[in-house]
């Protein structure tokens, strides 16, 4: 049997002895911690972005189906914003049904300036009542415009 050369474990002070120091560990140590500290408030920074895109996008389709809903169904269908609970529902008030309801994420507000609490379409897909209202973020306000005629509505951050 072929036994191999084994170092000794023990320090006993000598050059031969491997390791790092002290002082290396913690040059070390606060580097990450200071990488760690600059990467957090990024990832919360860009997870606020993707939730607010998502959340204006999701807004802009739900206008878009209660028009498309309005001229192909009939004329009874309303979006229906409710600052009070922080949210906003499709309902047909033909069928006395709610199709859906969404809720706006935590620490967000919403603001009808001009605009009227029910957003609603004629037949041919021209917004009844015009308005603008805003939307609140904890970094962020969105001032989305419900303009006249046919288009749905144009969202601008401020």
């Amino acid at each position: 049997m072929i036994q191999l050369p084994v170092k000794s474990l023990l320090l006993d002070g000598s050059e031969s002895s491997k390791g790092y120091t002290m002082s290396e560990v913690l040059i070390v140590l606060i580097f990450w911690s200071i990488l760690l500290i600059s990467i957090v408030p990024l990832h919360h920074r860009t997870f606020q972005h993707i939730q607010s895109s998502h959340f204006m996008s999701q807004l802009k389709d739900d206008v878009l189906l209660t028009q498309q809903l309005t001229m192909q169904d009939h004329i009874y269908y309303m979006l229906l914003f409710r600052p009070n609970s922080n949210d906003y529902i499709l309902y047909d008030q033909k069928n006395k049904a709610t199709i859906f309801q969404r809720s706006l994420p935590d620490n967000w507000r919403m603001q009808l300036l001009t605009l009227e609490a029910t957003v609603r379409f004629n037949e041919n897909g021209v917004l009844t009542k015009p308005g603008t209202m805003k939307i609140h973020t904890p970094h962020t306000i969105f001032k989305i415009v419900f303009p006249f005629g046919v288009s749905r509505l144009a969202i601008e951050e401020l």
